[in-house]
């Protein structure tokens, strides 16, 4: 089609039949040209299909020949349903032949093709000329990789197949977006972008600027008004617990306790002298049940090296409904830290990554390394400190190679890694890569939550799986620029 090349759908047809012109015919697409089409492997059929037959179940053959639209419609509806779900990504359209009033494939406003106009406006090269200076020597800020979704999203352009940022600056990055244009023909995608990214800087006068050059553009190029974008998901309230070993008593730590909300860390307790194991535990109990906890989501335990394998989220507290006991990881998002090995120029690779998974986001595969015992030796932590990605490790190691893959990521800088408790690497071997990576794909940010909901029990279970977490993984997140104060111990 004609009017499909002048928005840079690509040169790939749909693959339908020739229309007839004499006589009206519709055209249902599973997707946007070019789109991936997503599979129901359990159904055996496509995620289209699926949904499709159950929209035509609904209705006779008559009323399905004469109410082709309002079905289409009902269809593109559901889809998008599922994809605020996140449990879908294509975009169904439909063309009627010999009328385009009512199709969705240009838009939704094209009568008369002849009438329809140019494409979405590209960047001129006086937008370029004051667009240099603002990106130059800048590298990926925080919320890069939301930026460039919105970017689609906004503009009703088809995400790519490929997870992730394209390759290079956040110049490469408005290139990209300039070659392609969505069903909006009066927004290129790289207003929305700088837009996203201007909202969420911390830089006031970069971001004026940046809003600056947006409205300019937009203005000289007749393009529609940019919305403002979402603010980003609000960081989880959490209590976070510093364990300090104590030099003169054995297995006694000193204890801080912080409120963590609106970016703001409150002191709440500290032990005046080191605590068992079994006080510290009383002791998180009663600020659990402090009414300044009643919206904590998260714990967080900074802990020394040695105290890595102790089992924080099975923990058994007698903090539900009369007293009972609740095992921690279940009610809790549990996480460990390792602050005191973050030192030397393992501390500037931890820094360096988490500000690479800031910018790029969760989705990208290179986040994420998987390990097994073939892949420990000395040269690991080497390999995984090399460059910023990979941010998290999952290492489905035996009990034999745990410290050791510990270590290498310790001395990597790694922020975040997932590992086999003790005792059930056997029961984790095989499984843990395809638990945490869901139905169709990995997501770094949501293994806070995602481990939560995995360690919550079936019902029916065995006493002794309720006891204990139905799925004995621990999780390293270590967020550098989340850590409380730090002073001498009096």
């Amino acid at each position: 089609m004609q009017q499909a090349s002048k928005l840079a759908f690509g040169e790939k047809g749909y693959g339908a039949r020739p229309s007839d012109p004499r006589r009206r015919q519709f055209t249902l697409y599973a997707s946007h040209a070019g789109e991936v089409a997503q599979n129901l492997a359990d159904r055996g059929a496509g995620q289209f299909t699926d949904v499709l037959m159950r929209r035509l179940s609904e209705s006779t053959l008559d009323q399905s020949v004469h109410g082709l639209v309002g079905i289409a419609r009902s269809l593109q509806a559901d889809f998008q349903l599922l994809r605020t779900r996140g449990l879908a990504w294509q975009h169904p359209q439909f063309v009627i032949d010999r009328d385009w009033s009512g199709s969705t494939i240009f838009g939704d406003r094209w009568t008369d093709p002849d009438l329809a106009g140019h494409g979405a406006p590209r960047l001129d090269q006086f937008a370029w000329k004051e667009l240099g200076p603002l990106l130059h020597g800048r590298g990926a800020p925080a919320h890069t990789h939301d930026a460039y979704r919105w970017a689609f999203d906004i503009t009703g352009c088809a995400v790519p197949a490929h997870r992730g940022l394209p390759p290079g600056g956040l110049m490469a990055i408005a290139h990209d977006l300039d070659a392609r244009q969505g069903r909006k023909r009066d927004m290129p995608l790289t207003l929305p972008f700088i837009r996203y990214l201007a909202a969420c800087s911390i830089e006031s006068t970069w971001a004026e600027a940046a809003d600056a050059w947006v409205d300019d553009t937009r203005e000289r190029l007749g393009s529609a008004a940019v919305p403002a974008p979402p603010e980003p998901d609000p960081e989880p309230a959490g209590l976070h617990v510093r364990l300090t070993e104590d030099t003169e008593s054995e297995g006694a730590h000193w204890v801080r306790m912080w409120l963590y909300r609106e970016g703001v860390f409150e002191a709440v307790w500290e032990s005046d002298r080191p605590l068992a194991m079994t006080e510290v535990q009383d002791r998180l109990a009663e600020q659990l049940l402090a009414d300044h906890a009643g919206e904590t989501v998260r714990i967080e335990f900074h802990v020394p090296y040695g105290l890595l394998e102790e089992e924080f989220e099975c923990w058994g507290l007698p903090i539900g409904r009369r007293g009972k006991e609740i095992e921690l990881g279940c009610h809790y998002e549990v996480l460990v830290r390792c602050p005191d090995e973050r030192d030397g120029v393992a501390g500037e690779s931890w820094r360096r990554k988490w500000q690479w998974f800031k910018a790029h986001g969760g989705h990208d595969p290179k986040a994420v390394h998987e390990l097994g015992d073939g892949d420990v030796s000395e040269a690991l932590g080497v390999f995984l400190q090399a460059t910023e990605p990979p941010v998290c490790v999952l290492a489905e190691v035996s009990e034999q190679r745990l410290m050791d893959t510990l270590d290498a990521v310790l001395d990597a800088g790694v922020p975040i890694a997932v590992w086999p408790r003790r005792g059930h690497a056997a029961q984790a071997q095989g499984g843990l890569v395809a638990a945490l990576t869901g139905a169709d794909r990995m997501d770094v940010g949501r293994l806070p939550a995602l481990l939560r909901m995995l360690r919550i029990p079936l019902p029916g279970a065995s006493a002794e799986g309720i006891r204990r977490s139905s799925l004995p993984l621990a999780l390293m997140w270590d967020d550098p620029e989340r850590v409380p104060e730090r002073r001498p111990l009096s």
